[in-house]
């Protein structure tokens, strides 16, 4: 059967400054998230000033209408990265980054001026402050935690496995409903649009109409997907359906796939791990949904340091861009995209000894503020770089969240790249709507009874 999800998705240098994780997440230097309220020492990076106001309004925004308009729009770039000055940069460009610009001169980086626009909800301050006090532990050697809500699970992460937990709970709201196209590009730069989906997410782990106690009586399950394709012919009235745990080692995730001509929805166990994405010909793995999506047993995770860095940021025009002003061959339009310098937490991942994965090494650099805004780097065991992801991140300013557009996937032995996700000209990508019975609409009969309509 073939398996196909879409996501709506070496560590050979060392890290300049040492790790020195906050004794208090929010000691007086620190947002109650872990974030430095200050600004960098030349001012490059700004002093967080409150991010932007729920009642953000740039001309143009229409609420709930599946884009945001970008309140930073008449920036401009503060200076230009390309293969011929990136060495005046090297401190502050992933690996990825810097084999996108020695392999293609058409890719460049577009620095604009930094912005901070998190502003977290009440609701998840004071969540994030329970979480910090105690209440959310790890457990099951740092592959599970209990008792996180609502929050981010550990502001002052003191292990790699707590850190990529920031990741996995990113706050993207309650739930989320997403229709757009994923496209493949091929070392030739050949475009194939391999999936149109009608995608719909929930994470009762964001949902403040639930408890905490509420949340863990109803199996603790952070994400729920339910999706089917509507596009191309070859996959149109597929569908799959996604459940993850909070404790997947007591309770492991699963993934169902419904196929029109056997009219029935089958579990997928081989979909996880290092299993390739059917839509994404191979440019993405399954637990690279999303940056990373998957369980946390076949790596050793170690925090490495902080550092500036130039990452994919505010992508409001990427997320309103259309297939036609996003795809090239190797790589995204950079007319397409917004690079900024923020301060990220490095965690390093080393392939378990008898553990099996494509990636013998990974990379992750998790945004001080958006942990979901994350750059990876990943290398085969040869220790050669083999894979990368950009995953460029706008701030929900009237939801308080993050929306993630699309992520970008780089093979670098075929020179292929996937984008997960292109919204502009569809009908985008709707947060925090009504959250649904989980046990009817996610379920097996919930994806069977949505895929017949």
């Amino acid at each position: 059967m073939n398996i196909r999800h879409i996501a709506t998705a070496a560590l050979c240098l060392g890290i300049g400054a040492s790790f020195v994780p906050a004794a208090n997440a929010e000691d007086g230097d620190r947002l109650p998230w872990g974030a430095l309220k200050a600004a960098s020492k030349d001012g490059s990076i700004p002093a967080w000033d409150g991010g932007l106001p729920a009642s953000t309004s740039p001309p143009g925004f229409k609420k709930d209408s599946g884009f945001w308009v970008d309140p930073y729009a008449a920036d401009k770039p503060l200076y230009t990265v390309t293969a011929a000055n990136m060495a005046q940069y090297a401190d502050k460009l992933s690996e990825a980054t810097k084999e996108l610009l020695k392999r293609y001169p058409s890719f460049r980086l577009d620095v604009y001026p930094t912005r901070r626009p998190a502003n977290y909800s009440a609701w998840y301050v004071e969540n994030t402050r329970k979480n910090a006090a105690g209440r959310c532990k790890a457990i099951e050697d740092g592959e599970a935690v209990t008792g996180c809500f609502g929050g981010m699970p550990f502001p002052a992460p003191k292990t790699g496995q707590e850190g990529m937990w920031n990741l996995i709970l990113t706050n993207k709201g309650a739930s989320s409903w997403t229709y757009g196209q994923a496209w493949y590009v091929d070392g030739g730069g050949n475009k194939v649009m391999t999936a149109e989906v009608n995608n719909r997410n929930q994470n009762d782990y964001f949902n403040p109409k639930l408890s905490a106690e509420e949340f863990y009586a109803k199996g603790g399950q952070y994400f729920m997907n339910n999706n089917i394709y509507t596009a191309p012919a070859r996959i149109t009235g597929e569908g799959n359906l996604q459940r993850k745990f909070i404790n997947p080692v007591a309770q492991p995730d699963k993934t169902w796939a419904y196929t029109p001509g056997q009219r029935r929805v089958r579990l997928s166990p081989d979909a996880s791990y290092d299993f390739p994405v059917a839509t994404a010909a191979g440019a993405m793995l399954y637990d690279e949904i999303y940056a990373f999506s998957g369980r946390l047993d076949r790596f050793d995770w170690k925090l490495a340091g902080t550092k500036e860095m130039l990452i994919p940021y505010n992508a409001y025009k990427y997320l309103a861009s259309k297939p036609d002003d996003v795809l090239m061959k190797g790589h995204p339009n950079p007319d397409a995209m917004r690079w900024e310098l923020h301060r990220v937490t490095v965690i390093d991942a080393t392939l378990k000894p008898g553990a099996r994965h494509v990636a013998a090494k990974r990379r992750f650099y998790l945004d001080e503020d958006i942990p979901g805004a994350v750059v990876v780097d990943a290398w085969d065991a040869t220790g050669k770089l083999s894979r990368g992801i950009l995953n460029p991140t706008v701030w929900a300013y009237d939801k308080q969240a993050m929306v993630q557009g699309g992520t970008f996937y780089f093979d670098f032995g075929t020179g292929a790249w996937y984008n997960s996700s292109i919204l502009g000209g569809y009908k985008g990508l709707f947060v925090d709507i009504d959250t649904v019975d989980a046990d009817a609409f996610y379920s097996p009969e919930g994806l069977a009874r949505r895929t017949q309509r």
